[in-house]
């Protein structure tokens, strides 16, 4: 636009002066020389000059500055680009340079006026435009403000007030509130000591903030006021005045006066307090905590404000349950639970603990909590609970707490199932005979030094419990390899094979053990603990010390109890029968006698080895019945052979006698019925006993068989040479023979020398002490020539029969008689 118009000709060839002085916008008039000639009435308007006499003359260059992007090299007016809009500051009379816009436009020659200048053209006037709007909306800001605004001088009188703050004061009016205050200090204020504070605070940081005193109103009224407040210098660096803003906060303050009463309530109960209480902002710090807290955590108030309450008394293992209980407050509920909490030496501390938000409005803003320490009624529960859980004498898990934990390790063992989880089950193996033989006392303190061994065995992760008696198990958790589990059970048997001294004895009882290596696969605890015991009961039948349970013993358990409901009632309905095994002389193979076994013909599993159910019978206590009818049909098969068939009147029966049925009260009297019954010789029964017998109530034992030789019942040790050999015990007992166990007979084919030793040595034996020798398994004629050698006296086997029936019996002992004849 400026451009447009200052190229007209008709601005060329007027007068300078009129032509100015008809301009709507800032123009003036330099020399060729750059000195100021003249200047319009817009111009001065325009930045504030009244006296042109304080530039004209002067230097263009003295008012005009260029604005980037012209460098300082570029400051003469004369390298300014002609009939161009060029950014400037321009001087202002109050000495601020302000930012407009300038063209030159040169004219006449040298001598003459040189150049107009003219500024900003539309520009300014929109700029003064808008600056009165400035003016316009600050004045009505000043007015109608919430806040009361002032101005005031150092001395302590108001220079300018807004209606707002005459209203706060009681006046009609701002020009009523200035009349009326001629000193502040001791007019306004109520401590006048108030307002030096105020003056001193500006003068010192050049503002004040919430500066909050009371104030007397125009009707003598106190209230209380803040202000906010800065200071305002001149050109010389003194305070000019103060400007601020007053807010009447009496409201407020009344409200204050009220919270700091409640609070003095909740301060006192809060300090005062038994109870352990704490203060807990919304990120997790402390706020403040009472002296019961202080007594109870051996923290100090001081120590831990600012700080995470949950890192010093809450133990790790409980994080995330605090963590959910604090998320429960912040959602808005009162928690209240019993958990443990961190003293500061370490120690864990029961608590009853309640939570509650601390609300503030429609927010909460930090957590209460109050903690009531309940350590003695903890401990009378643990030790209820100890009771109710743990075994009374050594302190172990008991049978319930073991199940509980079995179940908890077989939930664990599913969800790790690359790793070992393993049930060990064990069983003393002479814990009855050290009671009987040292007292209760001795066995009770045997089992708390049992319980030590394993405890001391096993890692914390681990569990050893007493199942009752002298049955102790062990969950074996987290292993690896199978063969760290082995290890493991290898170190406890061989720990309790150790010997115990109690009350003076060396004791070493030995133990079975039986595991289940692997126990992810089972659905119940309960199942677990049944296979371990089937496990640890082959051990201890096998004599084997350690034993891995699989599937095939559950199964063949199941058969085994169903065999036995089987045993009882074949018992109970004599439906087992008698076999019978000859027993001829070595040197002239005449018949001896005959050996009966029992044999149990079923009708769907067929014929039932002996070895199947004689064990099932020893263990359940049936042997005794089954032996007493063994003894009694024998006898009765062989006094009928003797009335039917000549020459049988010499021949012996062989009855095989368990060591249950010797230690029972009653054989002796049932063998003395039997004979007499029967009017059997005596010397006619042959009674067959183990050598195991030595390893239970010897006395008892020889005591019995001493009865039997006084009614004139012969005595045989069965299996001799793979029991418990002991000469001195073989002088005390009443024995008329030793059977030698077939596995010594076997191998003479193949040359096995270490038979032939024992054999020779048993017979060597047997003729120091004036027994008799029976070799057992006889099979080939090789074997008889070699017994004959020997001077064995008498030998079984299948060379001369197997084991036949009654029948077939009296057809064997024709045949021998026949063939002796």
């Amino acid at each position: 636009m400026i451009n447009s118009i200052t190229s007209a000709p008709s601005i060329v060839e007027s007068t300078s002066q009129q032509f100015l002085d008809h301009l709507p916008f800032a123009a003036m008039q330099c020399d060729h020389q750059g000195r100021i000639l003249t200047c319009n009435a817009s111009f001065q308007r325009t930045f504030g000059y009244s006296d042109l006499n304080r530039f004209i003359g002067d230097s263009l260059e003295n008012i005009l500055l260029p604005l980037k992007p012209y460098p300082p090299s570029a400051r003469r007016w004369r390298r300014w680009p002609v009939i161009q809009s060029v950014p400037v500051h321009c001087l202002r009379a109050d000495g601020i340079y302000v930012e407009t816009r300038a063209s030159f436009h040169p004219q006449g020659s040298d001598g003459q006026p040189g150049v107009f200048i003219l500024f900003g053209g539309n520009e300014l006037v929109a700029a003064k435009q808008d600056e009165q709007k400035r003016l316009e909306r600050y004045r009505s800001l000043f007015n109608n403000s919430l806040e009361g605004i002032f101005l005031t001088t150092p001395d302590g009188r108001y220079l300018d007030v807004n209606p707002t703050l005459a209203r706060i004061y009681g006046f009609s009016t701002p020009h009523e509130l200035i009349n009326h205050f001629r000193d502040i200090k001791h007019q306004l204020y109520v401590t006048p000591n108030r307002r030096d504070e105020f003056v001193l605070t500006l003068a010192r940081d050049n503002k004040v903030i919430g500066f909050e005193s009371q104030v007397r109103k125009r009707n003598g009224e106190v209230i209380w006021i803040s202000e906010n407040a800065r200071a305002v210098y001149d050109e010389r660096g003194n305070i000019s005045y103060y400007e601020g803003t007053v807010m009447d906060i009496t409201a407020r303050k009344e409200a204050e006066l009220e919270l700091e009463v409640q609070r003095a309530y909740f301060s006192q109960l809060f300090a005062n307090s038994p109870q352990a209480i704490v203060i807990i902002d919304t990120q997790r710090n402390v706020v403040n905590c009472n002296h019961g807290f202080e007594q109870l955590f051996g923290y100090r108030a001081v120590d831990i404000i600012g700080f995470g309450m949950r890192a010093l008394i809450v133990p790790e293992e409980l994080l995330v349950e605090c963590e959910k209980l604090r998320n429960a407050i912040l959602d808005g509920e009162t928690v209240q639970c019993e958990t443990q909490r961190r003293h500061r030496n370490g120690t864990l501390i029961p608590v009853d603990m309640i939570g509650f938000p601390i609300r503030v409005g429609q927010s909460i803003n930090g957590i209460i909590y109050i903690y009531q320490d309940i350590s003695e009624r903890k401990s009378f529960e643990d030790q209820i609970t100890h009771q109710a859980f743990h075994d009374a004498l050594t302190g172990l898990p008991n049978r319930t707490l073991f199940g509980e934990r079995l179940q908890r390790a077989l939930e664990r063992s599913r969800r790790r199932p690359e790793l070992y989880y393993a049930v060990l089950m064990i069983d003393l193996n002479k814990f009855k005979a050290i009671n009987d033989s040292l007292g209760h006392p001795a066995g009770d303190q045997l089992l708390i030094e049992v319980a030590k061994r394993l405890s001391v065995c096993v890692r914390s992760v681990d569990t050893v419990a007493r199942l009752g008696g002298d049955e102790f198990a062990i969950i074996l958790e987290e292993f690896t390899a199978r063969k760290e589990l082995l290890k493991a059970a290898r170190r406890m048997h061989s720990i309790l094979c150790e010997p115990f001294s109690l009350y003076g004895n060396d004791i070493t009882p030995g133990a079975s053990i039986g595991i289940v290596p692997k126990i992810a696969d089972y659905t119940s605890a309960e199942e677990i603990l049944r296979d371990a015991d089937i496990a640890m009961y082959r051990a201890k039948q096998q004599g084997k010390g350690i034993v891995l349970f699989d599937k095939r013993m559950h199964q063949e358990l199941v058969e085994s109890i169903s065999l036995e409901a089987e045993l009882r009632e074949v018992l109970a309905h004599d439906g087992l029968i008698l076999h019978y095994q000859p027993i001829v002389s070595v040197l002239d193979e005449c018949l001896q006698g005959f050996e009966a076994l029992v044999r149990w013909n079923h009708p769907l599993r067929g014929m039932v080895p002996p070895d199947r159910f004689i064990p099932l019978a020893e263990e359940n206590g049936l042997i005794v019945d089954l032996g007493k009818w063994v003894i009694a049909e024998a006898c009765r098969a062989l006094k009928s052979w003797q009335q039917s068939i000549d020459g049988t009147a010499g021949l012996t029966m062989s009855v095989n006698v368990s060591c249950r049925q010797l230690t029972k009260p009653g054989l002796v009297e049932h063998v003395t019925e039997v004979l007499e019954h029967n009017q059997l010789n005596p010397r006619c029964l042959k009674i067959e006993v183990t050598e195991s017998v030595l390893m239970h109530d010897v006395d008892r034992a020889i005591n019995e068989l001493n009865r039997l030789r006084a009614l004139g019942v012969q005595i045989a040790i069965d299996d001799f040479g793979t029991g418990y050999s002991s000469l001195a015990y073989l002088r005390r007992m009443p024995i008329d023979h030793l059977k030698i166990d077939r596995s010594f007979i076997s191998g003479v084919e193949e040359g096995i020398k270490e038979n032939d030793q024992i054999v020779r040595s048993i017979i060597s034996l047997a003729r120091s002490l004036g027994l008799g020798v029976v070799a057992e398994g006889v099979e080939s004629r090789e074997q008889l020539e070699w017994l004959r050698q020997l001077n064995c006296d008498r030998a079984q086997g299948f060379m001369f029969s197997r084991p036949v029936d009654n029948a077939k019996a009296q057809e064997l002992i024709r045949k021998f008689t026949a063939f002796n004849h």
